[in-house]
């Protein structure tokens, strides 16, 4: 709409009023031409609106991509984590580099469920999801069964862990996967005893035999691994005639035989794994007898008498 402006000739013998004042100022100075809402044409506005529509589909489905592509991912493709054998149930295994977070981190509302999808053939673990703020843990553990670790049967496991993601994003559904490796350490415990091979040995020693001369060699073994497996050997009872060396099983003559003193000794020798000697609540021995009989020999020369 077009204003017209008006020219107001005041003469002196005319005193200006207020309102006289105002009119003059709004006709010199307010623009020609005032803006009017004019209606915006419908094909003008289909555009406006779907371009509207577009760039918020464009938006959703980028966040989505950004989810999927940068949040649903295991930190490493391997983690390495160790549980000790003979475990009871729901026991959890305890990563090796703690500062390592085994979890996916999550935006808030997701979803995730953990799942074992290969290597544990005899069902002897589960993996479980822990959710701590935007981190979504996982966390192995043994299952509540009636079949135990054991290392001597199998030292490690190597478990195919998959996470299932679900997340809603507006109108869209987000179902997404991704998987890691979790290589499982069996620890070992002081479970077996050593094992004598034989258990009886028999020695036939001359009665002149030097001191600190080596004897016999008894001989165990234990399946235990580290200081669990390591043997110590000593005797029952002590004999003063007789030593072992403590870890190579070898016995040796202390004191010189007499046949007329002792003809025979038998002696037990025990093995006692290095496990034992640590944790007195848990020892683990075994036994083995020695026969050591003892040769008459002739030490004095025949004497010949002459009669005359």
């Amino acid at each position: 709409m077009k204003i017209k402006r008006y020219a107001v000739f005041v003469t002196p013998k005319q005193p200006m009023s207020l309102w006289t004042i105002l009119i003059i100022w709004f006709c010199l100075l307010q623009p020609t031409y005032l803006k009017t809402d004019v209606p915006e044409p419908t094909e003008q506005k289909h555009q406006r609106i779907h371009h509207h529509q577009r760039s918020e589909a464009t938006s959703v489905h980028v966040t989505a991509n950004y989810i999927t592509l940068n949040k649903y991912k295991f930190r490493h493709k391997l983690y390495n984590v160790t549980i000790p054998e003979n475990s009871v149930g729901k026991t959890y295994a305890i990563p090796l580099a703690r500062e390592d977070i085994m979890g996916i981190a999550i935006i808030p509302g997701a979803e995730v469920k953990y799942r074992i999808v290969a290597g544990d053939r005899d069902k002897l673990f589960k993996a479980e999801e822990r959710l701590v703020d935007d981190i979504a843990f996982l966390a192995i553990r043994t299952r509540t069964s009636n079949v135990v670790l054991n290392r001597e049967k199998n030292e490690e496991y190597l478990l195919k862990v998959r996470a299932m993601i679900k997340y809603n994003l507006g109108d869209d559904y987000i179902s997404d996967e991704t998987e890691t490796t979790v290589h499982i350490r069996v620890l070992d415990r002081n479970d077996l005893s050593p094992l004598f091979y034989p258990i009886e040995y028999a020695q036939i020693v001359p009665e002149d035999m030097p001191i600190h001369r080596s004897i016999l060699r008894v001989t165990a073994e234990d399946a235990d691994l580290g200081v669990n497996g390591e043997i110590y050997y000593s005797f029952l009872i002590d004999n003063e005639y007789f030593s072992i060396h403590p870890t190579t099983g070898v016995i040796t003559l202390n004191r010189q035989l007499r046949y007329t003193e002792s003809s025979h000794y038998n002696l037990t020798v025990l093995a006692n794994d290095r496990g034992s000697a640590v944790n007195h609540y848990n020892h683990q021995s075994s036994k083995a007898k020695v026969s050591i009989t003892v040769e008459q020999v002739n030490l004095h020369t025949p004497e010949i008498y002459f009669k005359t």
